[in-house]
């Protein structure tokens, strides 16, 4: 017969009359009442508050449903029933996604469907009631797959009892009790705290003011900010020129008066020494402002006239400035005003060498700063002509960085990045930008071994103006708590002297840059502040393309009302210096390095003791840890990564100092890493530095003006090269490689001419046997490469201009491309081209079922000579037996391809 599955409801309401220890014994008879429910036989747990009353208020549901979830579990009966969690404090996609991530099977919002449906008719226009909550389900699902996203999990049943959070603010007892597995670093409010409060609301409440909703579901009563419209007004008129040095003295003054603690900071407060020193015997203002930097904003996010300001204000100061992933404005063209920190993220837009030799410093982005998991967003209607060419991208389409990265899923892939960049750049610190998150610190440390120079720690506060509003409100955690983490781990290590520490995320004050120091802070970065020295009235609308100050637009209707400009920045930095002077002097300290890793120069500020009290804080997380002052660094001995690629450019360094032709010959071996990197590195900085003295006197900017004629290196190699292979190439450079390669082969490719061959006495058929490992011609902007073997995993993701012949190909290729061309001729794996939006693939007709049909489209091939041609170069330069036989009989050749495009979006 059919399957009878019993449900049984649990009510998860509590009698008023017990008081606050009621909440506690409420939740162990639930849990009792689960066990009981099993026993006899029960498949389906409800846990329902919707019997709740005046007498018999709702439990909090996330406790209720961890008291049934921990219960079960330990008496070994959690596989023999689901649990469905329906309470009416479910409101949003955050609140989905914790039931979800703490055990629930399924949720049922009862209160925020019965508010939806009730605001059908009043304001949601001609949807009817069931539409209505039709809609609100469809956003609650999609929020809840958007936070999965975030952590690399793509099936609710993966995520579900995961656990991915950090709890902030609750009691450490309660939180071992019910959220088991868990820290709370900061304490907080305990269980008889949440009895409390839901036993303090007014008789009579009704539950659509007990659980009050917003669209998106976001609290009425919102949450404080530590800048605010008022706050950014005081700085206009801070920055501005026409205000006297006494009025921004007192506008100071003003701007440091804040109402109450906005982040955990503020709960700090620096010590002050019993002999102070004089001001004038601390370092100036301008040694403290070289320890600085601006956020990571790009041409997109920004005008660009307000990232050139930027780059200009921070240059005047000693200063960084970060490019982000979406890279530079059109100045870097024009008067050769670029960011000296080059950002290098997942691949989203094109990273070619040029762009990376032109900076002082590379940074690694690893996450979103202040949203982990998110990647870069830039909405459609921000991407213009000259954005889309600067991110090798297409106009109106919306550019999203895939969280993960597809080119590190290890410490040891990161460590071959690093690698690869100082083949490209040596000499140039290597920065890798991480989140504040649980656990960072182990992290860190993994990233300090694999050689980074900096390691920099980004808060929640802030971010990506385009993240969600429940990435917003809920993703991230403080910089205080990743810093410290971070700075510990270092220590307890050994390594924090090998490191230089960085951290941003909502800096506003001297208070705030001398805790973050004592914390074990020794740089720090800012990104909105700058943009309310610059205009920003927080207006909150960055995504949109209509900021009112013509400083996150491109649309000229905007532009015009930027009034920014770099003094304004330069300004504000220097008056923020010389608050920290004023803090140092206090703290009894002649620089700002002084104070790095001294914990025990903070204490909890005086003014907020009650709250702490009330809330139940333990700062001892902050002002308990290790008491360390860095001093020098280590020298840090840096092996050669490629001994060969360093031989090959030697080589090559006369010949291409005077452009004139060379063909050389190497064997290679397999630890043989970044063969052709420092090649590259050298060929990019020629070609950059004959573009700017171009520039100066007065020509043009064209780039391919000033590279190596093609062919003019030409360089033969046997053997198995190991990872990297070609990283980072330009143009001038032809390569051939007789044998095998690994993982990563032409990643971030410019320019040049590769082909991978097998010998020609090989035994095997080379078009059926892999040639080529995972995340070949990742992030590619140009060049051609001939593979005459199957390629592994990831080929060709996020093309951005390439051509490419391939034999056959694994999963996920030709993900993320923009442009480009790549030819297919045998057989490939699933999902290809997923998140496609420019370009073109070629596969046979037998293949189209791998397409990732969401995105790509295929069609019949026509006359299209740009398959020809690449087919008959793959032929000429790999001898391919495959692309032999087409061009034999071209016409029923094409017959059996397909010329797959993006689908308009």
């Amino acid at each position: 017969g059919a399957l009878r599955i019993h449900q049984r409801v649990l009510d998860a309401t509590f009698a008023r009359e017990g008081g606050v220890d009621a909440l506690e014994e409420a939740l162990e008879a639930l849990a009792d009442a689960a066990v009981s429910a099993v026993g006899a036989g029960a498949g389906v747990l409800l846990i329902s508050d919707l019997g709740a009353t005046w007498e018999r208020p709702p439990m909090p549901s996330l406790l209720a449903l961890r008291a049934v979830v921990n219960r079960l579990n330990r008496e070994g009966l959690r596989l023999r029933a689901s649990v469905v969690l329906e309470a009416g404090d479910l409101r949003g996609a955050h609140a989905v996604a914790c039931a979800i991530g703490f055990g629930a099977t399924a949720v049922a919002p009862h209160l925020a469907q019965r508010m939806a449906r009730a605001r059908a008719h009043r304001s949601l226009g001609d949807l009817s009631p069931a539409e209505a909550e039709a809609h609100l389900n469809r956003g609650l699902e999609g929020g809840l797959l958007k936070i999965m996203s975030k952590v690399g999990i793509s099936v609710v049943r993966s995520y579900q009892s995961s656990k991915l959070y950090t709890p902030l603010g609750l009691d450490a007892g309660l939180v071992s009790r019910w959220l088991p597995g868990l820290t709370s670093p900061v304490g907080g409010l305990a269980l008889t705290d949440f009895a409390a409060a839901i036993l303090a609301r007014e008789p009579g409440t009704k539950p659509a003011r007990e659980y009050r909703l917003k669209e998106h579901g976001k609290e009425l009563k919102g949450e404080r900010h530590a800048m605010t419209a008022g706050r950014s007004r005081v700085v206009h008129a801070l920055v501005d020129d026409a205000t006297s040095d006494a009025e921004r003295a007192a506008l100071w003054q003003t701007y440091l008066d804040r109402p109450g603690p906005s982040r955990l900071s503020h709960l700090l407060q620096p010590r002050p020494a019993r002999q102070p020193v004089a001001l004038a015997d601390v370092e100036p203002a301008s040694a403290i402002v070289r320890r600085f930097g601006s956020g990571a904003m790009s041409f997109g996010a920004l005008s660009a006239r307000a990232q050139r300001d930027l780059f200009v204000a921070m240059r005047r100061l000693g200063a960084r400035s970060n490019s982000g992933e979406g890279g530079e404005n059109p100045y870097y063209y024009v008067d050769g005003t670029c960011a000296s920190t080059k950002q290098v993220a997942s691949g989203r837009f094109g990273v070619t060498a040029e762009y990376l030799v032109s900076g002082s410093e590379i940074e690694i982005k690893m996450a979103q700063g202040a949203k982990p998991g998110e990647g870069g967003q830039l909405m459609g209607v921000k991407v213009s002509e000259a954005i889309a060419k600067a991110r090798h991208a297409s106009p109106g389409v919306p550019l999203i960085s895939p969280p993960p990265q597809h080119d590190i899923y290890s410490i040891e892939d990161l460590r071959q990045l690093i690698d690869e960049l100082r083949e490209l750049s040596p000499g140039v610190p290597i920065v890798v930008k991480l989140v504040a998150g649980k656990g960072v610190g182990t992290v860190a440390a993994g990233v300090v071994k694999a050689g980074a120079d900096v390691v920099q720690v980004s808060g929640g506060s802030g971010g990506t103006g385009a993240a969600t509003l429940s990435s917003m409100m809920h993703a991230g955690l403080p910089w205080e708590i990743g810093l410290v983490d971070v700075h510990q781990t270092l220590v307890a290590q050994g390594l924090r002297r090998n490191v230089t520490v960085r951290v941003d995320g909502g800096l506003h004050t001297g208070e705030d840059i001398a805790v973050a120091a004592a914390l074990g802070a020794e740089e720090f970065g800012f990104g909105k502040l700058l943009l309310v020295a610059q205009g920003c009235i927080m207006a909150r609308v960055c995504e949109k393309n209509r900021c009112p100050r013509g400083i996150a637009t491109h649309a000229e209707r905007f532009l015009d009302k930027y009034v920014g400009t770099p003094e304004h920045v330069v300004r504000l930095l220097t008056t923020l210096a010389e608050d920290v002077r004023r803090h140092l002097a206090h703290m009894g300290l002649r620089s700002l390095g002084d104070a790095v890793g001294r914990t025990g120069l903070l204490r909890a500020n005086p003014a907020f003791q009650r709250l702490v009290a009330q809330r139940g804080l333990d700062l001892s997380w902050f002002l308990d840890g290790t008491h360390f002052v860095p001093g020098p660094a280590l020298p840090r001995r840096r092996a050669l990564t490629s001994p060969l690629g360093e031989r090959v450019a030697l080589d090559c360094g006369i010949s291409v100092d005077k452009g004139a032709p060379v063909t050389l010959r190497y064997d290679i071996q397999s630890t043989d890493r970044a063969v052709l990197t420092r090649l590259a590195g050298d060929l990019a900085r020629r070609s950059h530095h004959l573009r700017m003295q171009a520039l100066r006197d007065g020509e043009g900017p064209d780039h391919r003006a000033h590279t190596l004629p093609p062919g003019t290196v030409d360089l033969h190699f046997s053997g198995s090269a190991g990872q990297g292979f070609g990283a980072f190439l330009v143009e001038g450079v032809r390569v051939t490689l007789e044998g095998e390669a690994n993982d990563h082969v032409c990643k971030g490719i410019s320019g040049g001419d590769v082909a991978v061959r097998p010998p020609a006495d090989v035994r095997f058929a080379p078009e059926s046997n892999v040639i080529v490992g995972n995340g070949a011609l990742y992030g590619a902007t140009g060049g051609r490469v001939y593979v005459r073997g199957v390629a592994g995993d990831r080929f060709a993701v996020r093309n951005s201009g390439a051509e490419a012949v391939v034999e056959g190909v694994g999963l996920h290729a030709c993900e993320y491309m923009t442009a480009g061309a790549v030819v297919v001729l045998g057989g490939a794996s699933a999902n290809v081209g997923a998140g496609m939006t420019g370009g073109t693939v070629y596969l046979r007709d037998n293949q189209v079922e791998q397409l990732n049909e969401e995105y790509v489209e295929a069609g019949p091939v026509g006359d299209d000579g740009e398959l020809r041609g690449l087919v008959e170069a793959h032929a000429a330069r790999t001898g391919s037996a495959t692309a032999a036989a087409m061009l034999a009989d071209w016409p029923a050749a094409v017959t059996h391809m397909r010329r797959c495009t993006a689908r308009p979006r």
